[in-house]
């Protein structure tokens, strides 16, 4: 219980929606039409702490440095959040049905009936599913304008990765595990006409790879899963001690006779009302992990180098775009340091 919990209220502690009605607490910036109040501020500093304090492999002493450190960022990463989600509304973005996918699979992870026992676990400790509904939202939306405006604009050839992976081939030294990939559509809540049209796509991905089409396309043209988008690949997971590679027991079972190279036929998920096909891309014996193999993180790698100063750039573009303006006593750190158009901040094209 206490790991799940953990895993929504600290991942997402910069993502509480802004209170409604903020007529109690002095402000400490404006962003366009939106305030921010001291009082969120706090709330983030004692959300930061009792992060910290929770770790036990922290000393205070490196509780404390940490806690300097990202606390006085704390303003910044709320103005960001504001510009962030007036930007997704501008762009017309939407994250619900990503919320309601993630809360549907937080409660299978976690073994509750239904929505409201999950609910309830979490009321009773102090967690409102609302909050974690609207941290969720945050997230998806902050990930589709970063990809509309930084990410999805940054290159990375397959050159550059197989440099990359030369000079830190050491770092790929793995324990014995599998590559997985997955097809996947979602039938919750669809009639009968619209189950039928989902299993004709299963149908139509499943005959494509019996063509001898490479997953990877087949993956991209006919999954609803967000990892559709990278060719299906779900990642690699290592073997751990009882043998197993962390996922779900059907999982476990499914993959444990999948040769490297072979697929499965179209399966039914009854828990989240899914439609699946799933492959062993490959198999490792242990030690250095091939190319092929390091592929994916290497690629996640160098994203999160490149994106980083570019996602800055264009967070301070929008502030430059818009009006923020910061009252006595407070600072922005992500302010520009000096005067400068929009323009000028622009992230450079790869």
């Amino acid at each position: 219980m206490k790991r799940f919990v953990a895993a929504v209220v600290m991942t997402f502690v910069l993502s509480f929606p802004m209170l409604a009605q903020k007529v109690v607490s002095q402000i400490a910036a404006k962003v366009n039409k939106e305030i921010v109040l001291a009082s969120e501020i706090k709330r983030v500093e004692s959300e930061i702490r009792e992060e910290l304090e929770s770790d036990p492999k922290l000393s205070k002493a490196q509780q404390q440095k940490i806690f300097e450190d990202r606390s006085k960022n704390a303003l910044r990463d709320l103005i960001d959040k504001a510009l962030i989600l007036q930007e997704a509304s501008n762009l017309g973005l939407d994250a619900n049905i990503e919320v309601l996918k993630q809360i549907e699979q937080l409660r299978i992870d976690n073994g509750f009936p239904t929505e409201e026992a999950l609910e309830a676990a979490m009321v009773k400790q102090g967690i409102s599913i609302e909050d974690v509904k609207d941290s969720l939202r945050y997230k998806n939306l902050r990930s589709q304008v970063l990809h509309h405006e930084v990410t999805g604009k940054i290159v990375i050839t397959t050159e550059e990765m197989r440099v990359y992976y030369e000079a830190h081939k050491q770092e790929f030294d793995k324990l014995p595990g599998v590559s997985i990939g997955m097809i996947a559509v979602s039938t919750d809540e669809l009639s009968a006409s619209e189950i039928a049209t989902k299993n004709k796509t299963m149908a139509d991905a499943l005959a494509a790879l019996k063509k001898g089409d490479d997953f990877r396309d087949v993956a991209r043209k006919y999954s609803e899963d967000p990892s559709g988008q990278d060719g299906g690949t779900l990642g690699f997971f290592e073997r751990t001690a009882d043998g197993t590679y962390g996922l779900a027991p059907e999982m476990e079972e499914i993959i444990a006779k999948l040769a490297k190279g072979k697929y499965t036929d179209v399966l039914t998920n009854p828990q989240n009302h899914t439609l699946v096909i799933l492959k062993v891309l490959d198999k490792h014996d242990g030690g250095i992990l091939p190319f092929e193999l390091a592929q994916s993180e290497i690629f996640d790698r160098l994203m999160d180098e490149r994106a980083a100063p570019k996602i800055r750039a264009y967070l301070t573009k929008l502030r430059a775009e818009g009006y923020v303006e910061v009252y006595p006593g407070f600072t922005d750190t992500g302010a520009a340091t000096k005067a400068v158009r929009a323009s000028e901040t622009t992230p450079p094209k790869e």
